[in-house]
C-alpha cells in the first residue's frame, strides 16, 4: 500500500514539474524559449521514466537497468544543455571558457564522490551497472552546481527562481544516491524523508522552470559581488574534491581504487584550476588592451571635442572656456582682456564658385596666416564657419589693439592660390574689452559680435570697437529680422514700376522698358521703403527669397502685360549682389520665362558695379551664363564705385545706368557735363546702350537729347507707379503715336 501511495505522489508530481516546465515555456520571449524548451525535453524524459517505472512496477519486472533507467537521468543533461544556450547568448567567448572550466571542475568533484561513496558496497554488480547508478546523483548535482554557478555570471535579476531549481536539483541528488545506496545495501526503500523528498524535489525543480529567465542586473554593487564571487569558484571546487578524500578516510576498509579516484579528481581539479587561470589571464590582458586603446581613443575624442577638425584650432566651447578663465584672472589682478572677432567677407562666394573643397583650403590657409601673428598676441580659435576669434591679454591700449587689427586684415587681404586660382578676401573685425564693455565672457562675446556685424555693414571701416549703441541697432537689427521673415511668410511684399523712356529727336520719349522696384507694406499698413530693409535682407541672406519672389512676380506681371498690349515694353530687373553670386541664379531664371512664356531678350537684368568688379573672374563666368540665354545685362550705378570706362570693353554687357549722381548739377556743371557726355560717347562706340538716372527737370532732359543718350529714367517722366498706371501710360503712349 505504501509502494501505491509513493507511485500516485511521485506521478502527480512528476507532471506537475512538467506542466510547470510547459507553461514557463509559453510565457517566455523569443530569447528564452530556446532554453526552456530544453528543460521541457529534460521534464518530459523524467516524466516518462516515471510512468516506465510504474509499468515496471506493475509487471513486477526485476531488471537492472531497466527502461526507466535510461529516461530518468537524462532530466540533468537536458537541464545543463539548456543553461548552456543562455551561456552563449549572454557571455563573451572568454568568460563563457571559464565558466565550463568551473563547471567541468565541479562535475569531476561531484563524479568523485559519488564514485567513492558506491564503490565500497558495489561488489557483485557491473561497471555498466554502476555507472548506471552514479548517473542519477552525478547528472543532478552537476545541474544543479551548474545552476548555481551561473549566478554569479549571468548576474540575473531574479534569483529565487534559479535558486528554488538548485534546490530541487540538488535534493533531487541526494534522494538517488540515498535511494541507490539503499539498493547496494539491500535495504528496503521505506523512508519517508526519500521517499517524499522526490516529491518536494518535483515541486521546486518545476517552479523555478516556471519563472526561470535571464534578465541581467544593472546594479553596479550587484556586479561586484558577482565577480568576486567567481574568484571563489576553483578554491571551493578543490575544497570539495578535498572532502573526498576525508570521506575516504573515515570509511572502514575503502575500496582499492577510491584513492585514484579522489587523488585523480583533486589533480583533475587543480588543472582545470590552472586553465582557468589562463583564461582570466588572457581576459584580463585583453581587457587592459582594449581599456587602453579606450583610453586613447578618449582622449582623442576630448582632444578633438576641444580642437576644430579643419584647422585644429581651439573650437567655439574651449574658447569660451579661456575666455572665462582669463576673465577670471583679470578680475583678480585688475587687468584686461580683449575679445577680436574676425569674420571674411563674402567668403560664401568662394564656396559657391569654387566648391566647398577650395573654401576649406582657403580656411586653413587664412587660420595659418592668423595663427603666425597671434602666436605673438594671444589665443586664435575657430569659433563657426568663416569666423575666427583671437583672447588677448597682453595689451595696454587701444591703439595697440588697433595696430594688431589692422595687421590681421593686411595678412587676411594677401591672395590665396587655391587650384590655380588667385583668392581675395577682406576681413571683418569687431573688438570688446573686459571690463569695459562686459562682466562676463558671455557678454565679451556678444559685444565682440555686435562690433562685428557693423564692421561688416560699414564701407569705410574693417575693423571696429564696441559701444553701447550697436546693441540698441543690433536689438533693431534682430526686429527687422523678425518682421521681414514674416513679410516673406505671409507676402506682404508687392511691386511698383518705373517706366525707362527712349529719347527720339522726332517724337516725344516712348516707354521702352519698365523697372520692377519692390515695396513692403507691413502688417500695420505702412509702406516701408526698400532703403531700410534691402541692406540688411542683404547682409543677413533672406535678400535670396526676397529676390527670388521679385523675379516670380515681375515676370508674371510681365507676362499680364504682354497679353493686353501688342508692343508691351521690356522689363528690368534689380539683382543684389548675393544674389549675383548665387549660382542657380541663371536656371531660376529661366524657370520662370518657360513658365510665362517670355523671350529671354525682352528682360534685362541690372546688377551694380560692385558686385561685378569686386570679384571680376568669377562675375564674368556669371555673365557669360546668363548672355548664352539671352537675357541683357546692365551695369547699374555706374561712375559711383572702382569701374571705368576701360573696363567696360571686357565685359558682356548689353547696357549702362550711370547715377543719379552724375545729374544733380547737369547741366550747370560743365565738368559733371563733360563727364556724361564723354561716358555716353564711349558707351556708344563699344556698342553698349545708355540709361540715365535721375531726370528731374526738363533742361537735364534736353542735354541728354543733344549729345545723343539712348535712354533716360526719372521723375520728370514717369515716378514708380502700380502695373495698372503702366498700362494706363502705355495706352496714352500708343494714342500719341497714332497720326491725326
Amino acid at each position: 500500500m505504501s509502494l501505491w501511495l509513493d507511485n500516485i505522489h511521485w506521478f502527480t508530481t512528476n507532471a506537475a514539474c512538467l506542466i510547470l516546465a510547459m507553461l514557463g515555456y509559453l510565457r517566455a520571449n523569443t530569447t528564452h524559449r530556446p532554453c526552456k524548451g530544453w528543460f521541457v525535453i529534460g521534464t518530459l524524459f523524467y516524466f516518462t521514466g516515471g510512468l516506465m517505472w510504474i509499468f515496471e512496477v506493475l509487471s513486477q519486472q526485476s531488471q537492472f537497468p531497466a527502461q526507466s533507467d535510461i529516461f530518468y537521468p537524462l532530466m540533468g543533461p537536458c537541464i545543463i544543455v539548456g543553461f548552456i544556450i543562455a551561456l552563449r547568448t549572454q557571455l563573451s567567448h572568454s568568460k563563457a571558457w571559464a565558466f565550463t572550466v568551473d563547471a567541468t571542475a565541479f562535475s569531476i568533484a561531484i563524479l568523485g564522490y559519488v564514485l567513492i561513496s558506491y564503490l565500497p558496497k558495489s561488489a557483485g554488480i557491473s561497471l555498466f551497472q554502476l555507472a548506471v547508478l552514479t548517473a542519477y546523483p552525478a547528472s543532478m548535482l552537476s545541474a544543479s552546481m551548474v545552476s548555481l554557478l551561473l549566478i554569479p555570471y549571468l548576474r540575473p535579476v531574479c534569483m529565487l527562481p534559479w535558486l528554488l531549481l538548485s534546490a530541487g536539483l540538488a535534493l533531487l541528488g541526494i534522494c538517488w544516491m540515498q535511494w541507490n545506496l539503499n539498493a547496494l545495501n539491500h535495504l528496503p526503500q521505506t523512508s519517508l524523508y526519500i521517499n517524499y523528498g522526490f516529491s518536494v524535489a518535483d515541486l521546486l525543480i518545476g517552479s523555478g522552470l516556471y519563472g526561470w529567465q535571464v534578465r541581467i542586473a544593472k546594479k553596479t554593487s550587484y556586479h561586484r559581488q558577482c565577480r568576486r564571487l567567481r574568484g571563489w569558484i576553483p578554491v571551493i571546487a578543490f575544497i570539495f574534491s578535498i572532502c573526498t578524500l576525508i570521506q575516504i578516510w573515515w570509511q572502514s576498509g575503502p575500496h582499492p581504487y577510491a584513492y585514484h579516484i579522489a587523488i585523480g579528481s583533486v589533480v583533475s581539479i587543480l588543472i582545470f584550476s590552472a586553465l582557468r587561470q589562463s583564461i582570466l589571464l588572457n581576459e584580463s590582458e585583453r581587457l587592459l588592451r582594449a581599456e587602453k586603446k579606450l583610453a586613447e581613443k578618449e582622449l582623442e575624442y576630448q582632444q578633438l571635442s576641444r580642437l576644430d577638425a579643419l584647422t585644429q584650432l581651439p573650437n567655439r566651447i574651449t574658447m569660451l572656456s579661456l575666455l572665462e578663465h582669463n576673465i577670471i584672472n583679470a578680475a583678480s589682478e585688475s587687468g584686461m582682456v580683449s575679445l577680436m572677432m574676425i569674420d571674411l567677407r563674402h567668403f560664401q562666394s568662394i564656396n559657391d564658385s569654387f566648391g566647398h573643397r577650395a573654401g576649406d583650403l582657403f580656411l586653413i590657409e587664412i587660420s595659418q596666416r592668423l595663427q603666425y601673428i597671434a602666436n605673438e598676441s594671444g589665443e586664435l580659435g575657430r569659433v563657426h564657419g568663416d569666423k575666427f576669434a583671437l583672447i588677448i591679454t597682453q595689451h595696454k591700449s587701444d591703439a595697440e589693439l588697433l595696430r594688431l587689427a589692422n595687421n590681421l586684415c593686411k595678412i587676411v587681404h594677401k591672395p590665396v592660390m587655391i587650384e590655380d586660382h588667385e583668392l581675395i578676401l577682406d576681413a571683418c573685425i569687431g573688438i570688446s574689452v573686459y571690463p569695459r564693455d562686459a562682466e562676463n565672457a558671455d557678454q565679451l562675446a556678444r559685444s565682440a559680435n555686435t562690433a562685428l556685424a557693423h564692421a561688416k555693414c560699414s564701407t569705410e571701416q574693417s575693423f571696429l570697437f564696441y559701444c553701447k549703441e550697436q546693441t540698441k541697432q543690433a536689438q533693431n537689427r534682430f526686429k527687422l529680422d523678425v518682421q521681414l521673415r514674416k513679410a516673406i511668410k505671409k507676402q506682404e511684399f508687392f511691386l511698383v514700376f518705373q517706366p525707362i523712356f527712349k529719347l527720339n529727336k522726332q517724337k516725344q520719349p516712348q516707354v521702352a522698358n519698365i523697372e520692377a522696384l519692390i515695396r513692403w507694406k507691413n502688417s500695420k499698413g505702412e509702406i516701408i521703403s526698400p532703403i531700410e530693409f534691402i541692406p540688411y535682407a542683404e547682409q543677413s541672406g533672406l535678400i535670396l527669397p526676397i529676390g527670388e519672389w521679385v523675379i516670380a512676380e515681375a515676370i508674371r506681371h510681365l507676362s499680364l502685360l504682354t497679353y493686353a498690349h501688342d508692343q508691351a515694353p521690356g522689363l528690368s530687373i534689380n539683382i543684389s549682389p548675393r544674389q549675383f553670386r548665387d549660382h542657380h541664379l541663371p536656371s531660376r531664371v529661366a524657370q520662370h520665362l518657360k513658365q510665362y512664356a517670355i523671350a529671354p531678350g525682352r528682360i534685362t537684368l541690372e546688377i551694380t558695379e560692385s558686385a561685378v568688379f569686386e570679384h571680376e573672374e568669377q562675375a564674368l563666368e556669371m555673365l557669360n551664363q546668363l548672355k548664352a540665354m539671352g537675357v541683357r545685362v546692365s551695369l547699374d550705378d555706374f561712375g559711383v564705385g572702382n569701374s571705368s570706362l576701360f573696363k567696360l570693353k571686357h565685359l558682356p554687357i548689353d547696357e549702362l545706368k550711370i547715377d543719379r549722381a552724375f545729374m544733380v548739377d547737369v547741366p550747370d556743371s560743365s565738368s559733371d557735363s563733360e563727364i556724361v557726355s564723354t561716358i555716353v560717347k564711349t558707351a556708344g562706340i563699344l556698342g553698349i546702350s545708355v540709361v540715365v538716372e535721375g531726370i528731374e527737370t526738363q533742361a537735364q532732359l534736353d542735354f541728354l537729347g543733344k549729345i545723343g543718350c539712348d535712354c533716360i529714367q526719372g521723375f520728370l517722366l514717369g515716378k514708380p507707379m502700380p502695373i495698372q498706371d503702366i498700362q494706363a501710360l502705355l495706352k496714352s503712349d500708343r494714342t500719341d503715336q497714332q497720326p491725326a
